[in-house]
């Protein structure tokens, strides 16, 4: 395993099968003991999960717009997913770089294979354009390498 990035992107997988969306606003309503509230967050934090026991409250900041919401509560529902033990989890507009096996770079895994996986191989010329569209830093254009790619009806 890659320092749990194969389980953050097996179970954005098995998601996508059972709920049968990439809706990250549907799946927030279909996942039990997970709640979505937008919220006026400011002008530096785009969302954050706080776990409470078996129960996960996640805030959207409801100033950004609708790629960039989906983005932030696709990470956010990886953290509701896979890091349940941590508190509170923050994605800041200007975050940087997530360490390999941080909570952070299991949610970004998620997050990826969540939008971008299985839908055929991702020219890496677009990579920075559909960070852009996503509201998402540069940097992250190393998870396309780790999400599996491939379309399965192919």
């Amino acid at each position: 395993m890659r320092y749990d990035a194969d389980l953050a992107i097996k179970k954005a997988i098995a998601v996508l099968r059972k709920y049968n969306t990439r809706n990250p606003w549907l799946l927030g309503r279909c996942l039990p003991n997970v709640v979505v509230t937008p919220n006026d967050l400011g002008e530096n934090i785009l969302g954050y999960t706080i776990t409470d026991r078996k129960f996960s409250i996640i805030n959207i900041n409801a100033q950004t717009d609708e790629a960039t919401s989906n983005s932030v509560l696709s990470h956010e529902i990886g953290h509701a997913l896979l890091t349940r033990n941590t508190g509170a989890n923050y994605f800041y507009r200007n975050a940087r770089v997530a360490a390999v096996g941080s909570d952070e770079f299991i949610a970004n895994c998620f997050m990826f294979q969540f939008m971008f996986g299985n839908r055929g191989l991702i020219n890496p010329m677009n990579r920075n354009k559909i960070l852009a569209d996503y509201g998402l830093p540069r940097w992250m254009d190393r998870y396309f390498d780790l999400i599996d790619q491939e379309d399965p009806d192919d």
